[in-house]
């Protein structure tokens, strides 16, 4: 099943085809879900995937410590405990 054109985070896609790609292979639902969480965090981050990237290797202590606000933030917007781990664990922390 092809990938829907025309995605809100379709800007990310160049940095993360192939990542997405091999996800597709198993399942293209769950390659669309991860494609929505990872464009989330890069929202909520202010980071494209090649920042977070960038960042996690030039300092990881501090990257790690920028995901551990993120989701201290999102569980006091009061989301949904799924919702933090879902956009945490493809943003690379969990």
């Amino acid at each position: 099943m092809p990938r829907k054109e025309g995605s809100k985070y379709d800007s990310i896609l160049p940095d993360v085809r192939r990542w997405l790609d091999n996800i597709e292979r198993g399942s293209p639902l769950t390659a669309e879900v991860a494609l929505r969480r990872l464009g989330r965090a890069c929202e909520l981050l202010q980071l494209t995937p090649k920042e977070m990237v960038t960042r996690a290797r030039e300092d990881l202590k501090t990257f790690q410590d920028s995901l551990e606000d993120l989701v201290s933030r999102l569980e006091e917007e009061k989301k949904a405990p799924q919702y933090i781990a879902g956009i945490s664990r493809t943003s690379g922390h969990g």
